[in-house]
């Protein structure tokens, strides 16, 4: 079976974008507003190298909620892959979640549901794995978020969280009921290299 790396997206592979209207940082909804993360390309250019599907999981509430159309996110997602291309960075598949399980002024009903897709769940996860044919244990999730490495976790992963921890947010991981976080890199570069030094000791 094949092994993969599944990445989130949002604070991962493109830096998250300002909202004005509500005073804090969201997804981004139009193409030039996409910023690719330093070295996201990079990084996944050299997975693909080291044997590893690239499989982007990530959560788009903004679907159910009203304020983000598909036709949206997919010029967002089409212009991502645009700069990570300037390093040779690609990926297999996207999967995205659109639901959420309350919806907001403009939801769509259609997608408000408590679903088994939306990450800290490993829907989009397990389903990739059964589409491309991966073996989850020899895969890893790599994300910014606690929901990335309890989606990894469930799904049998290992599991590396990007992130330059505060005190506050050990807390939170702990109030979490995570004991067991798996790895933490500093940035995408630092990821690479636990993946890399993991497979050489394999």
């Amino acid at each position: 079976m094949n092994k993969a790396v599944f990445v989130d997206r949002d604070g991962t592979l493109n830096e998250m974008v300002y909202d004005e209207a509500h005073g804090l940082f969201d997804s981004p909804r139009r193409p030039e507003q996409v910023r690719a993360v330093p070295f996201a390309g990079r990084f996944l250019r050299d997975l693909r190298a080291l044997g590893y599907r690239i499989i982007v999981v990530t959560n788009q509430p903004g679907i159910a909620k009203g304020t983000l159309k598909l036709a949206q996110l997919h010029a967002v997602n089409k212009r991502l892959l645009e700069l990570l291309s300037h390093e040779d960075g690609t990926w297999d598949d996207l999967r995205f979640c659109p639901h959420h399980p309350e919806g907001g002024p403009g939801a769509k009903s259609k997608y408000v549901t408590a679903c088994e897709c939306r990450k800290p769940k490993p829907g989009l996860l397990v389903a990739a794995a059964r589409d491309h044919g991966l073996d989850l244990e020899r895969s890893w999730m790599v994300g910014d978020g606690l929901v990335d490495v309890q989606a990894g976790r469930a799904a049998g992963c290992r599991t590396i969280l990007v992130t330059r921890l505060k005190i506050e947010q050990v807390e939170r991981l702990f109030a979490a009921g995570i004991r067991k976080i798996g790895s933490v890199a500093q940035d995408l570069t630092e990821a690479r290299r636990l993946i890399s030094q993991y497979r050489e000791r394999r």
